[in-house]
């Protein structure tokens, strides 16, 4: 908006007073504590006092929780994960109800249900993974691409990537678990 608009809609606003005031550090300078400082040294609270990181932080987890658009992504992550879990959870349940006859001979055979988790789990960690790459490089593709066509600056860092990887494989492993609850009642004898 103008800055005719913004005045009139903020009427206590004076259009000679500064909105913001960066101050340049001297090399080595900690933020924080100058930031605590200035605070201690101001007596106007109306005045927020932070760092550049500080702001950053409380813009992002302001776009992120109170704006539509990281409310709306935000459910569509959550949306993800459930399908991305019941994803899992079908081709592993499926792949056991398949090799049904096999558990039971490994169970006849004395194996425990550690064994069989172990199998599953590595099931569920080998579909993680083989879910993780290429939806990382579509990922990391797709977000250089809208960067580049917005000028935003929109980058994949390697904690993001961290972080997606560690989500991928946790909720394989919980699919894995909740496809292994029919090994825990198979009766051999049942099978044969």
């Amino acid at each position: 908006m103008s800055d005719q608009t913004f005045l009139s809609l903020f009427p206590g606003r004076s259009s000679a007073a500064p909105d913001h005031i960066l101050l340049r550090l001297r090399p080595g300078a900690d933020p924080e504590r100058v930031a605590a400082e200035l605070r201690g040294l101001i007596s106007d609270k109306t005045l927020r006092i932070r760092s550049y990181a500080a702001a950053a932080q409380e813009d992002l987890s302001y776009q992120q929780t109170q704006r539509p658009t990281g409310v709306i992504f935000g459910f569509g992550v959550l949306i993800g994960v459930l399908v991305g879990i019941v994803i899992v959870y079908q081709v592993l349940s499926t792949d056991v109800a398949d090799h049904m006859r096999e558990y039971a001979t490994f169970k006849a055979m004395g194996y425990g249900h550690r064994f069989f988790l172990g199998i599953v789990f590595e099931e569920a960690l080998i579909l993680g993974l083989l879910g993780f790459v290429p939806g990382a490089l579509i990922g990391g593709g797709l977000l250089t691409l809208m960067g580049r066509i917005t000028t935003l600056p929109l980058a994949v860092t390697p904690g993001m990537v961290l972080s997606v990887l560690a989500g991928t494989l946790v909720f394989s492993i919980l699919s894995g678990a909740i496809a292994t609850r029919r090994l825990a009642g198979a009766d051999p004898a049942d099978l044969f």
